[in-house]
This record gives C-alpha cells, structure tokens and sequence, in this order.
C-alpha cells in the first residue's frame, strides 16, 4: 500500500492534491497532511517515513527546503510549486519530479509514473536504500558566506555574518547591517531563507529574516509573539504569532 505525505499550505490546493493522489492511486494512504515546515519536521520525526512526499515549497512559516537541514528526510519527494526558481535546489533534497502550478492531472499522473517506475525498479527496502543513498550522497549544503547589492555607485560585497537582519521594503528586499546601513538586493527572502544557514538565520514573519548573533534581547507582546531587541541599534522586530513556538525552539526557549 502506498504511504503518502502531503505538505500544502494552501486548502484549495491541499484539496486538489489529495484527490489527484487518490485518483491515481485509490488504495494509497495519506498518512499525514502538514501546512508548516514545522509541522513536517515534528511528523517526521515522530512516524516512519512515508513512500512518498507530495509538497509545496513556499509555506506558511517559510522554505521547505528548510525542512532538509533540520530531520533526515529518506523519502523521495513530488514538488508541487508555482515557482519554477526551486528547480536545481529540488533535485539536490530527493526530488524525482518538479510540478508546476496550476497542475492539470496529467503532469500529476506523469510524476507519479516516474515514481512508480523507480519503486518498481527498487522494490521495498532497496527503494528506502536508495533514497537513503541520494541523501548521504549529497553534498552538505553550502550556505552563502556573500551577497552582492548593486547600486548606482557600483556593486557592494556583503558578508553575511556583517548583517544583522533583511526586511522586504515595497516589495524589495535589503539587508541591514549592525549599523542600519541598508542595501539593496535582488533576491527574494524565500530564496534568501534557502541559502543561508538555518543555525544562524530565522525568517520571523512574511517580510523579515534575522540573524541570531544580532538578537541582543526578547520580550513578549500580544498574540503570543515576540519582540526583538537588535545590539547597538533602535530598531526591533517582531515575530508573526504562528512563527513564535518555531522561533522559540530555534533559540532553545521553554
């Protein structure tokens, strides 16, 4: 019988992928359906793998991609996405296929033959050992040390251990440093969520992400959320209330 796991933060398409599922496979289970990384990261830890994972990449309290950095993941993975900027990252965390959104049925039942190919081709144990194999083959994620901000002066090297937090503006995405000094970048947070190391980086709501050596202290504020007071500058940030029990255990909060 077939074990899925469905992660989608979106009802209508968490609906549309539970009945595609179910319309190509209708003796599958669906062991689990998560809306959060954290919610991902706490089945997984807490059941055996599924056959497979069906998932979204942008959710609601960040990256997916994520997900890989903090609980081994062995099973292979169906991304579902509307963004088609995951692609090389997809294929480095157990992706066998790549959907793009608004999926028809056809792409769907296309990238579950792929899959039925492989397990057919690895039945049982030897399918759990190779996707087992492709993680520990996988090189260790290398998290960006640099960031380039190109401005009508030139272009800017940053490093990232100088930078204290980034923030969408309008739309833009800036880095700060310790001193306020703002620039410019052209990534997107979630790409930015992606490619710094989650020890150190912590997306705190839909339009911020800090750094923990910047943090200098937290107070709680209403709606379970918390402020963050930033070293040697004014400025504070504040947690969105379904990011704080996330934010609180990345920090090692009771």
């Amino acid at each position: 019988m077939l074990r899925l796991l469905l992660i989608e933060d979106e009802e209508p398409a968490l609906d549309q992928l539970r009945r595609f599922a179910l319309q190509y496979a209708p003796t599958a289970t669906i062991v689990g359906e998560c809306q959060q990384v954290s919610e991902a990261v706490d089945f997984l830890r807490q059941h055996p793998a599924p056959d497979l994972i069906l998932s979204d990449i942008e959710l609601l309290d960040g990256n997916v991609f994520q997900l890989f950095g903090q609980v081994a993941v062995s099973s292979p993975v169906i991304f579902v996405t509307a963004y088609d900027s995951f692609l090389v990252q997809a294929f480095e965390q157990n992706g066998i296929a790549y959907v793009l959104k608004p999926v028809q049925y056809a792409q769907f039942a296309a990238a579950m033959q792929k899959f039925e190919r492989l397990r057919q081709a690895f039945q049982g144990a030897a399918l759990q050992q190779l996707a087992a194999t492709l993680g520990q083959a996988a090189p260790a994620p290398a998290y960006k040390q640099r960031l380039v901000s190109k401005s009508r002066q030139g272009l800017y090297l940053l490093d990232v251990a100088d930078l204290a937090y980034f923030q969408l503006r309008n739309g833009v995405t800036h880095a700060l440093d310790a001193q306020g000094r703002a620039y410019v970048l052209s990534e997107t947070l979630s790409q930015l969520e992606a490619q710094l190391d989650p020890a150190h980086f912590f997306r705190l709501n839909r339009t911020e992400l800090v750094q923990l050596s910047a943090i200098e202290r937290l107070e709680p504020y209403f709606n379970d959320t918390l402020v963050l007071h930033l070293k040697g500058q004014p400025t504070t940030l504040t947690s969105s209330s379904h990011r704080t029990p996330e934010l609180r255990r990345w920090l090692g909060m009771k």
